[in-house]
């Protein structure tokens, strides 16, 4: 059996930057989505994400999609989730976020079936 290792970076959040929160939906994620559009000359930290489904689902959640509907970068995932639980939550420490590639958006990936997922960070400019 192998391991896959994600590109995983929890960093202490910069003091400037731009608060988001995203509530979506869709009847299908098994193309890569874009969560939250590229900025250019900023990077994207999350520090909550809440995905339900109803039914069995797997999930990634990562920088940039590629033209074959893929996450480019994944940074957490594959997360197989059944169809009775279909939940999955994860919280940075205070004062820390899941740092992505910068200048990259973010794009969720999953297999079909309904679902919604809750992001929340910080969007930052990033340093000369």
């Amino acid at each position: 059996m192998a391991i896959t290792t994600n590109t995983y970076n929890v960093v202490e959040l910069p003091m400037q930057g731009s608060l988001f929160y995203l509530s979506l939906t869709s009847a299908d994620l098994s193309g890569a989505e874009v969560a939250l559009a590229a900025v250019a000359g900023k990077t994207h930290y999350i520090t909550h994400i809440n995905f339900r489904s109803d039914a069995a689902i797997d999930l990634e959640i990562g920088s940039g999609e590629d033209v074959a509907g893929t996450v480019t970068v994944v940074h957490i995932g594959t997360v197989p989730l059944d169809a009775d639980s279909g939940f999955f939550e994860w919280n940075a420490p205070a004062g820390k976020g899941l740092k992505c590639t910068s200048n990259k958006l973010i794009a969720i990936k999953a297999s079909a079936g309904t679902a919604w997922v809750e992001l929340r960070g910080k969007t930052c400019a990033d340093k000369l």
